[in-house]
């Protein structure tokens, strides 16, 4: 799954100080209604059944809260930066500071799957990680996010090198 493909400019918000779990999840599901037309009061819902379950706290200060809706066709992801960590609840015991809210089809377990993945390799790039960390507007952080996915496009081998290295 590209994660390209699942990401705009217009996904990333930045919240300085925010005051809890709930009041981000809050903000994500309003800047989702405006992309997928899916009404935030839905996408809250379904993100707190989620959180409800289990944390989605990955570690290392990165939680990826997901769930899935019949009105879209394909992934999208929506990324929250953090001035201030908050309690996920994370096994790790770190305060969260990066979301990558991920909204995939109903119908399609295989593709969200994928997608969820997809997103989790990325996010454990401490590199990465880090230079999110430094970033203060949603801008810096689209560009730091598809600097990363440019480089693994152009360092991943090809099927074709792998099989010739042998």
């Amino acid at each position: 799954m590209d994660i390209k493909e699942m990401l705009s400019e217009n996904y990333f918000i930045f919240l300085d100080s925010p005051s809890s779990k709930k009041r981000v999840f809050e903000q994500l599901s309003q800047l989702a209604e405006i992309e997928t037309n899916i009404s935030s009061r839905v996408i809250l819902e379904n993100l707190i059944k989620r959180e409800k379950l289990g944390s989605t706290a990955v570690g290392k200060g990165v939680a990826i809260p997901h769930i899935t809706n019949d009105d879209i066709e394909k992934p999208i992801g929506f990324m929250a930066l953090l001035s201030t960590g908050l309690d996920f609840n994370a096994t790790d015991n770190q305060l969260v500071d990066i979301i990558f809210l991920l909204i995939a089809p109903i119908n399609n377990g295989s593709q969200h799957l994928q997608a969820l993945a997809s997103v989790s390799r990325l996010l454990k790039k401490p590199k990465l990680i880090s230079k999110l960390r430094g970033c203060n507007n949603t801008k810096s952080a689209f560009a730091v996010i598809t600097q990363s996915l440019n480089c693994l496009l152009y360092t991943s081998p090809s099927p074709r090198d792998l099989s010739t290295s042998r």
